[in-house]
């Protein structure tokens, strides 16, 4: 099967702009990153969506109602490649014409934001916007997760935004103490931010998983965070 090239959306304003690699929702590359790439794109940032499924991946990208074959596909992803497919888009993006090489930030949704954690801690990145990480540990660790993010924590050296509902099943509470404190053990320039009322992916563009004023707050949070950051006005 053939790996679809990445996808890359450039501003139509002169450079060098920062630039954005975006990690999909485990579902894949599908309307919703899409939106997301191009709202960042019309902000100034130039984006680039990388299939880390390589063309494989589920088949209906847009079930946002069906977990069963989503599911799936997380449980027999390799990690350690798919990061390899965001950390070639990090090289792709950063050897792009009219893109600032040292205001390259990764932003990544569920199994993305755990892949954009893991491309985070191999690539000197600008910035890092994970959105509910679904795998800060593994559920057991072998060939294709090979080590718990959670315990790479401490390679996060670039400025970090962590985004939980206060609800989701995957990061609760004694999660995210033990996630705050490895923060200040370890000094990560990284802060977490949560949501009252949402649990896990709580940003999907429908079904029951969605929380619409906490994806409304969130996604705010998260583009001021990275104004501050890549300072998009330059």
């Amino acid at each position: 099967m053939a790996t679809p090239e990445p996808i890359l959306l450039l501003p139509d304003t002169d450079g060098p702009h920062p630039g954005v690699v975006l990690g999909a929702e485990a579902y894949g590359v599908n309307e919703f990153i899409v939106e997301v790439g191009e709202r960042l794109r019309s902000c100034g940032c130039a984006v680039l969506v990388a299939d880390y499924y390589e063309g494989g991946g589920p088949t209906d990208r847009e079930a946002y109602d069906d977990f069963t074959e989503v599911v799936d596909c997380i449980a027999r992803l390799d990690f350690t490649r798919a990061t390899r497919v965001l950390v070639d888009g990090v090289d792709q993006l950063r050897d792009t014409p009219g893109v600032d090489p040292n205001r390259i930030a990764v932003w990544g949704y569920c199994t993305g934001g755990t892949l954009a954690w893991l491309t985070a801690c191999q690539r000197d990145v600008a910035a890092a916007v994970l959105f509910f990480p679904s795998q800060p540990t593994f559920a057991e660790l072998g060939p294709n997760t090979p080590v718990h993010p959670v315990d790479l924590l401490w390679m996060l050296d670039g400025p970090t935004l962590i985004v939980y509902g206060d609800q989701d099943e995957v990061m609760p509470a004694d999660g995210l103490a033990d996630l705050r404190a490895r923060i200040e053990r370890w000094s990560v320039p990284a802060e977490i931010r949560t949501y009252a009322g949402a649990g896990h992916a709580f940003t999907v563009p429908w079904g029951p998983l969605r929380h619409a004023d906490a994806a409304a707050t969130a996604t705010r949070d998260a583009e001021e965070f990275l104004d501050r950051v890549l300072d998009r006005t330059v």
